[in-house]
């Protein structure tokens, strides 16, 4: 039996029904909180039950499905918020956005460090990678790993690439022809098998969106 080194917890959230992600090395139970939506508690609950250690959040981007729910943790834990520069705008943006929608005005976070392509992360024992993959939005990273006991490529991509489409690009900062650049030269160039994590919908392999995106083909 091969034992899994990588554990990764999806939890789907709030009114944009945005994927939440406690990322896990069980080794060392110690893990990271990406992109935290509106309700915080079922991952909190998650770690306490599991006895993981949450060191940091990691933002793959600051739209407000993916950011809301920062301040929140940051209170509860006092843990490090994470996230490219570029997505200060779209950070500092959201209680007017969230005025617009009618939805509840969250707090803004601070940025305790910001991510820069090609920098490594370290998880416990594993290892990720941070991509660029901007054109969503100007910041939105992707965090790839390979987990060493199964030898499984995992990439939790942010609102770059979903199952059978792509982010939208008519926000603030988005660029269609960007985000097809990015998705072709930063995820369709990863090993075949890498599992998507993407931040709605369901989760989707590199081999099965470069055959069949229509976006992309």
């Amino acid at each position: 039996m091969r034992i899994f080194l990588l554990s990764i917890y999806c939890v789907t959230v709030g009114p944009f029904q945005v994927n939440s992600y406690l990322v896990t090395c069980t080794e060392t139970m110690k893990g990271i909180y990406i992109d935290p939506g509106s309700d915080i508690n079922e991952v909190l609950k998650i770690a306490e039950k599991r006895q993981i250690s949450i060191e940091k959040i990691i933002g793959t981007h600051a739209h407000i499905d993916h950011a809301e729910g920062v301040y929140k943790v940051k209170e509860a834990i006092n843990i490090p918020y994470w996230l490219h520069e570029k997505e200060v705008k779209n950070l500092e943006s959201m209680p007017e956005i969230a005025n617009g929608y009618g939805l509840p005005i969250p707090k803004v976070p601070e940025v305790d460090d910001f991510l820069i392509p090609n920098q490594k992360i370290k998880v416990g024992n594993l290892d990720f990678k941070i991509l660029l993959t901007d054109g969503h939005s100007p910041g939105n990273i992707t965090l790839y790993t390979t987990d060493k006991e199964t030898e499984k490529n995992h990439a939790i991509v942010g609102d770059s690439l979903f199952a059978g489409s792509i982010g939208r690009t008519d926000l603030p900062g988005g660029d269609l022809s960007t985000l097809l650049a990015s998705i072709r030269s930063q995820l369709f160039t990863l090993p075949p098998d890498t599992i998507i994590y993407s931040g709605h919908g369901p989760s989707t392999t590199i081999e099965i969106e470069i055959k069949n995106n229509p976006f992309l083909n």
